[in-house]
């Protein structure tokens, strides 16, 4: 049974954690570099370098790919784990108060038509701190 409320889109967008506070855990020094993947007007998949406790507080810069816009959102961790595979932490945010203009935005990057039929290409950029 599918628990989402908003439908997940794969895709990946670039995002820059700001800030993070609370949780249960060492939180990492930020600014770090990640990307958003499956993402919808609800929250995203994270995935970064650095592991990010669950009820952690973060402050996201997503770009997005589509729409060309940026936006700045909240979100709380609410799942996280390692992906021994890619090397990497993945965890699942919730946006938390998203006014309109970052709905829009969202909206806009998922919903485009772009008169070809978008596809999930992996970046190939290495993640790091600073580096975006």
């Amino acid at each position: 049974m599918e628990r989402r409320k908003h439908s997940r889109f794969q895709q990946w967008n670039k995002a820059i954690i700001k800030s993070a506070s609370g949780g249960e855990g060492t939180l990492p020094n930020c600014p770090i570099d990640a990307y958003a993947w499956d993402l919808s007007l609800g929250g995203a998949r994270i995935q970064s370098e650095e592991c990010f406790p669950v009820g952690a507080i973060v402050r996201i810069h997503l770009e997005l790919v589509r729409s060309r816009e940026a936006v700045g959102v909240d979100g709380v961790v609410r799942w996280s784990r390692r992906n021994e595979k890619e090397d990497i932490y993945e965890f699942g945010i919730e946006f938390q108060e998203c006014n309109e203009i970052v709905l829009q935005a969202i909206m806009k990057n998922l919903y485009r038509e772009t008169g070809r039929k978008a596809r999930a290409v992996q970046p190939q950029v290495s993640l790091g701190k600073g580096a975006m």
